[in-house]
């Protein structure tokens, strides 16, 4: 069975914000853990996606190992609690999207 990663992408997107709304509706601390792996889990994806794309470009690698990075710190910091590894999630998924967002432009591309 293949595996349509740009779907899992898209339904780990709609998965995060809903958790998203309703850990900050319910301030369940359970919710907000799940949000937190969601979001670690659908980084990765759009890292996967963006680096399959077609496109002979560094703008490729730069979005989608922005992405890729910014889900393996996201479980880094909820394993050690570290605020340093926090900013650097948040940093990668800026160089990420900064990255797709200059390769949708040059290329047209839409892999999500």
């Amino acid at each position: 069975m293949d595996i349509d990663t740009k779907r899992l992408t898209q339904a780990g997107l709609v998965g995060y914000i809903a958790l998203v709304v309703a850990s900050f509706a319910t301030g369940d601390p359970t919710l907000r853990l799940a949000a937190d792996a969601a979001f670690g889990i659908t980084a990765m994806l759009l890292g996967i996606v963006t680096l399959r794309i077609p496109v002979k470009s560094q703008l490729r690698y730069i979005a989608g190992g922005g992405f890729l990075l910014a889900g393996i710190a996201q479980f880094v910091e909820l394993v050690t609690g570290t605020q340093a590894v926090q900013l650097a999630s948040t940093l990668f998924l800026l160089a990420g999207l900064v990255g797709y967002l200059a390769l949708r432009q040059k290329t047209d591309s839409m892999p999500f």
